[in-house]
């Protein structure tokens, strides 16, 4: 049963939206949720919110977490397998290797819970719902962003981030026959909140710069001659406290941002969700993916705003304590998206 000691529940569709880093914040809203005792009959998931949603269904939720918790600046940088090849500048092999070493079923189909990711056919632009086949292919596709993350081969298309086409695809939690739609939309906030610092990658005091250059500096040697120096210069420009204008990946990665934003305010318009979630998500930039704490706490906390709207979705009180006060209450900015 998706609601604990309720009989004939209706079937509950969580909906977890693209944001890259700021994704982290899925992890705190599903806990919270679990806390007052719902748990999802289905998953849809686009960009990040493919991968936590396929852990989710896979019942491996704390292993992402256990992740997101230790993650690191260095680490993250580990995982960027760079090249010059097949329209991005990251690969992606070492990613799905984690993904593959950490998830037991192989296909969406032998999931705990049905789940489905969207892309986009970099070619004609189609919406592509991916519900069977590999699990790894799957989350892959549906994380490409263009220009970053180079698109996935998958049966005879070219598949990109989902947020090109579908950012929050609460159309695909519908088909999937949800009754009751809890949607967290990572985009909102930030725009509202003012958008995001101009900081990312930036090491903090205490983070070991001179082990970060040594490693760029053996990720260079790697490349042709012709881009070695021209490499090296772009990664450390990343790391250099100064101001700066905006780099290549903060451009793709904000312009992405943007424009989910847009197409997930119109979609919102014809297909809304009961339950919207937005977490303050301001202050994390989308390739800070090392403050994991400041996203779950977000995720959480946007769950706890919003603990009327959904009790007023699912007909009935929630188990444990409302930690609202009665000014929390009245000001709410975001409804049931209708």
């Amino acid at each position: 049963m998706p609601i604990d000691g309720v009989d004939d529940a209706p079937r509950i569709g969580l909906v977890l939206g693209g944001g890259a880093a700021r994704g982290w914040a899925h992890l705190g809203a599903i806990e919270e949720l679990e806390k007052m005792g719902i748990t999802p009959d289905l998953i849809s998931g686009c960009s990040i919110g493919s991968i936590v949603g396929a852990f989710y269904a896979a019942g491996k939720l704390q292993d992402l977490r256990d992740f997101a918790d230790n993650l690191t600046m260095i680490d993250m940088v580990e995982f960027f397998d760079f090249t010059w090849k097949n329209g991005g500048l990251i690969g992606g092999g070492k990613v799905i290797s984690w993904f593959q070493s950490h998830l037991d079923s192989p296909t969406i189909e032998g999931l705990e819970i049905p789940f489905a990711a969207v892309a986009a056919d970099i070619r004609t632009g189609r919406e592509v719902w991916l519900r069977e086949g590999s699990l790894s292919d799957a989350m892959r596709a549906s994380i490409a962003i263009p220009g970053l993350l180079t698109p996935w081969s998958a049966g005879g298309c070219w598949l990109s981030d989902g947020g090109l086409v579908n950012p929050l695809p609460i159309s695909l939690a519908r088909a999937m026959e949800a009754d009751i739609v809890i949607a967290v939309d990572l985009n909102a906030g930030v725009f509202r909140d003012g958008g995001t610092q101009a900081s990312e990658l930036v090491p903090s005091s205490d983070e070991p710069q001179v082990l970060l250059h040594s490693w760029l500096d053996d990720l260079a040697e790697h490349l042709p001659k012709s881009l070695k120096e021209t490499t090296r210069k772009m990664l450390r420009d990343l790391l250099r406290k100064r101001d700066r204008g905006p780099q290549q990946y903060e451009v793709i990665s904000n312009a992405i941002a943007i424009m989910s934003d847009r197409i997930t305010k119109s979609r919102l318009e014809g297909e809304p969700a009961d339950v919207l979630l937005t977490p303050s998500l301001g202050e994390i930039g989308a390739m800070e993916f090392f403050k994991a704490a400041d996203a779950i706490a977000a995720g959480a906390e946007a769950v706890k705003l919003m603990r009327p709207q959904i009790e007023a979705a699912l007909g009935h009180s929630l188990p444990g304590p409302n930690t609202l006060g009665k000014s929390q209450e009245h000001t709410q900015i975001e409804g049931d998206g209708s």
